[in-house]
């Protein structure tokens, strides 16, 4: 935050440092490039009218979802001359409620400052040209012209609040809420706009750059956790079983659970921002051929390793299984960096670019689609019940699931073509029937493109 006001700047330190003690590294930042946005969004108002009222502070406040939404495009003119300075936002729904939520907590906070002076001025502790005694972090004493004091009390200038109280921002719907389909519907290599396809995975791994990357596209693609989870594991989270692969083991461990252990390689702040967004249990269930491909490439990357440590002047001394590739150094924070590797090769096998929430995606869409159900009673041969996948995921609610275990648009109008041709005369008479004939069809087309493809 930078700024002519000392106050601000103070109030705005110390309500992140205040934010950071209760939530993780990757909310604080969000929040505060949010609260960012939003002061330069009112700044530049107040500087493009002449300067800040009450009336254009309440009327900045109405109209900020437009400025996130539709930017130079906003139905309002003032609006639209501030994107043109700043630029546009173009933010979908979630994200808009994302950065409502950080504005009216700072707005919250914002009041509490100025009630707070009201009240020390009422007990005589300040005096129009001071500031002082008051923090949400500790005691400060802060000089301020009696002009910025006095703008403070009449509109709490910090976090766009009026006089008479705090007035938070209310969506007015102009994007709608982010809602993903949960009908997929894939191509002939098994992916779709979210799921990368799981028959072109295979050349992806054989295609990294590094045993590095292959182990970690290897982890993501046989469990289906998020990278962020991958790059916290240590090597202690793999556990090789005695008896057969079957009983060899993923571990995915919440960072905040085991402070002791990281603190042997990382300081107290680096381990408050590892980005973790948590499960419901820490064991992991891995898929084939990617499960295979993960334990054979394992002990090619440990013997690599091992041969870089001899040859580094300093040997790496820590447990992350995942390390700079030249430096052998641990890489929670280095999403960027093998993001780039990824998507690169991704573009080159699939033709588009994908990221890696789409192995993700693919595991899910995978485990509800294909995979063969255990489940005698269930009515379906292929895909596991919502609450197998949730509990493999490791959601701890099914909506969470259902954005990643889409079904499969074709499956879905085979059980429709299944009614419709059970209700026409001279079709089949049971929905099983209708079925089968549908998938025989199905089946048929395929066999053609094949023969086609082939020839």
């Amino acid at each position: 935050m930078l700024s002519n006001d000392a106050v601000q700047n103070q109030f705005f330190d110390n309500w992140a440092s205040q934010l950071s003690r209760k939530s993780k590294f990757k909310t604080v930042k969000t929040y505060c490039y949010a609260i960012k946005v939003f002061l330069n969004y009112v700044m530049q108002m107040a500087l493009h009218e002449g300067g800040l009222t009450p009336m254009l502070l309440s009327y900045a406040l109405d109209n900020y979802e437009s400025y996130l939404v539709f930017g130079t495009q906003s139905g309002s003119d003032k609006v639209r001359a501030v994107a043109k300075v700043l630029g546009n936002r173009n933010l979908k729904g979630a994200s808009v409620i994302t950065n409502f939520a950080a504005v009216n907590r700072f707005i919250e906070a914002s009041e509490q400052l100025r009630m707070g002076l009201l009240e020390l001025e009422a007990n005589g502790l300040i005096t129009s040209s001071k500031l002082s005694g008051f923090s949400l972090q500790k005691s400060v004493s802060i000089e301020a012209p009696t002009k910025v004091r006095a703008a403070l009390k009449r509109n709490s200038w910090l976090a766009g609040c009026i006089a008479g109280g705090a007035k938070r921002i209310k969506r007015a719907g102009l994007a709608p809420a982010s809602k993903p389909s949960d009908i997929a519907y894939t191509d002939e290599f098994g992916g779709d706009e979210l799921a990368f396809p799981i028959d072109l995975c295979r050349t992806l791994i054989e295609n990294a750059p590094s045993l590095r990357d292959k182990l970690l596209w290897c982890l993501l693609a046989a469990t289906g956790c998020r990278v962020s989870e991958a790059l916290t594991m240590l090597s202690a989270d793999v556990v090789l079983g005695t008896s057969d692969l079957e009983s060899n083991k993923v571990l995915i461990v919440d960072p905040a659970t085991r402070h002791h252990v990281l603190l042997k390689y990382l300081s107290e702040e680096e381990i408050h921002q590892l980005p973790h967004k948590g499960r419901k249990h820490t064991d992991t269930f891995m898929i084939e051929p990617f499960a295979s491909m993960f334990w054979v490439t394992l002990e090619q990357y440990k013997t690599e390793e091992r041969e870089k440590d001899e040859k580094r002047p300093f040997p790496a001394r820590h447990g992350f299984l995942f390390r700079n590739i030249t430096t052998g150094d641990p890489i929670p924070f280095s999403y960027q960096t093998v993001l780039e590797r990824f998507q690169k090769v991704a573009l080159e096998v699939a033709g588009q670019t994908y990221g890696f929430h789409s192995l993700r995606h693919m595991y899910g869409y995978y485990l509800v689609n294909h995979c063969l159900n255990p489940n005698p009673r269930s009515n379906r041969r292929f895909g596991l019940d919502l609450h197998l996948v949730q509990k493999y995921m490791g959601h701890a609610s099914p909506d969470s699931t259902r954005r990643y275990a889409r079904q499969d648009a074709r499956m879905l109008q085979a059980t429709i073509s299944a009614v419709n041709f059970s209700r026409m005369s001279g079709g089949p008479k049971t929905v099983r029937e209708a079925r089968i004939a549908f998938l025989k069809s199905e089946i048929a087309l395929l066999e053609n493109q094949a023969a086609k493809e082939a020839a």
